[in-house]
């Protein structure tokens, strides 16, 4: 368990920047999964990753290694799937952006990247062929995918848009794409550029999706749903603001940890450096953040 008393924001900060955290919890603790951003160029392959590291309290990461090749970014959920753990992220930055994911039978060897949901490159809304962001959750025998596409043409700002694909095929190669026609969350009032970044998890007798509302200026927001089909958008989670996101915040990951629902989070400061943050929640909805650092 977690001991909050013990742990500041931010709770890790690295020389490089670290972006898109994901979280499985193990008997042993915690495997963080992340984006490496590295040398402050956003363009070339080469500055980006895939990277794990360990740590049984958040306070000591051991191992911080890459385990994809360059070029690739923003892990999801690991799932074990199909005798498997299996753990997706996307090709990056270089075009066509698509979803892939590697396979280990450990949680620190992990497989070559695979693509998989090719198709949705092609949705009518998705104008840039760009797929990223691809979150997992499985529900019985079905494995639910939420992904971002991209519409540079139809909005004054650069949008992101998000989709939802199903699959029972233990080998993630056929899709049912649920948002052929229109995504699933596009721009709003409080999100004029879209949103990126899904989060879900199980709250008692509902599922939760929490996400990154907006680009230039994000923040959370939430959703309910029954089914993870049909979902009510509920708006913006109110967080305090603290120095380490003072510009911006995003990409949470939530998991259940006894009584409590931990999210940690990817801020970014006025010099626009990128660390991990983490909040606490009884319900998932209403939170509470971690002291900051003096």
């Amino acid at each position: 368990m977690i001991n909050l008393n013990m742990l500041k924001n931010p709770i890790w900060t690295r020389s490089d920047n670290l972006r898109d955290p994901s979280v499985y919890k193990t008997e042993e603790g915690y495997h963080l999964f992340y984006s490496r951003y590295s040398n402050k160029d956003w363009s070339k392959p080469e500055n980006w990753s895939i990277a794990h590291v360990f740590t049984t309290d958040f306070i000591t990461f051991e191992n911080d290694r890459d385990i994809s090749p360059k070029g690739y970014a923003s892990p999801g959920d690991v799932i074990f799937w199909g005798g498997r753990y299996i753990l997706p992220y996307q090709s990056y930055p270089q075009r066509p952006t698509m979803l892939c994911f590697s396979q280990s039978t450990d949680l620190y060897n992990w497989s070559k990247p695979e693509f998989f949901l090719e198709e949705a490159a092609e949705l009518p809304w998705n104008l840039e062929h760009r797929v990223i962001d691809p979150t997992f959750v499985i529900n019985g025998d079905t494995l639910h995918c939420y992904f971002v596409g991209s519409d540079y043409k139809s909005y004054t700002d650069k949008t992101n848009l998000v989709g939802h694909a199903v699959t029972k095929d233990p080998d993630l190669r056929k899709w049912e794409i649920i948002t052929v026609d229109k995504p699933l969350i596009g721009v709003g009032e409080d999100a004029p550029d879209g949103a990126e970044n899904v989060a879900v998890f199980r709250s008692e007798d509902k599922w939760i999706m929490i996400y990154s509302e907006g680009l230039k200026n994000q923040h959370l927001a939430y959703a309910i749903s029954d089914d993870l089909y049909d979902w009510d958008f509920k708006g913006r989670i109110h967080i305090p603001l603290q120095k380490w996101f003072y510009t911006r915040y995003g990409a949470p990951y939530i998991w259940r940890d006894d009584d409590k629902f931990f999210m940690i989070l990817m801020g970014e400061d006025i010099q626009n450096k990128t660390t991990f943050g983490l909040l606490h929640s009884k319900d998932g909805i209403n939170w509470s953040i971690l002291d900051e650092f003096d």
